[in-house]
């Protein structure tokens, strides 16, 4: 399992975890109405992100596979979602270069994903800002887009860059060095 893979999987888990865990509720002395429902049981957001990202996955795999002459491997999908991305992997292997590079791209893009999710900002600071190659980006929740910082990086309006991530996910796949595989 590449690091890729296994680092999405990780998130994956982890998500699961979080989903799971009973959450304590926080008691105020604010006067509230009565509910007539109960609360959910889990974070729907992290229970519509895992069947999105498994979703994404599996049907990006079946587009890159749709067009090709090879016997394509068994396209039965895990049952576990941790697995997914190594399906997904081990399914486009024997594929060309830009075909593995755009399911590459998908698997980095909910791994960013996971992680913005659970709080963690920090990883949209690690890419570089596909204009100006520069590590200014900010994750700006209400847009829902990286944002460049730096003052020279604009558009033709003179607006600061912003990024979704499937954008940068395709130049941090792209744009990273080729490893030989022996």
């Amino acid at each position: 399992m590449g690091d890729l893979e296994s680092a999405a999987a990780a998130g994956m888990r982890h998500l699961r975890e979080e989903l799971t865990a009973m959450k304590p509720r926080a008691i105020g002395n604010r006067p509230r109405a009565t509910r007539v429902h109960g609360d959910t049981p889990c974070d729907l957001d992290l229970l519509d992100h895992l069947t999105a990202t498994r979703t994404d996955l599996i049907e990006t795999t079946r587009l890159l596979l749709a067009g090709e002459t090879a016997p394509a491997p068994d396209l039965q999908a895990p049952a576990v979602d941790e697995g997914i991305f190594q399906w997904a992997a081990d399914a486009t292997a024997h594929l060309g270069e830009t075909k593995k590079r755009a399911i590459e791209a998908v698997a980095y893009s909910k791994l960013l994903e996971q992680k913005i999710l659970t709080g963690d900002r920090r990883a949209v600071r690690r890419e570089r800002c596909p204009a100006c190659r520069c590590f200014s980006l900010l994750w700006k929740h209400d847009l829902e887009r990286a944002v460049c910082i730096q003052d020279e990086c604009r558009d033709e309006l003179g607006r600061a860059h912003q990024w979704e991530l499937r954008q940068l996910a395709h130049h941090h796949v792209t744009t990273r060095p080729h490893r030989a595989v022996n």
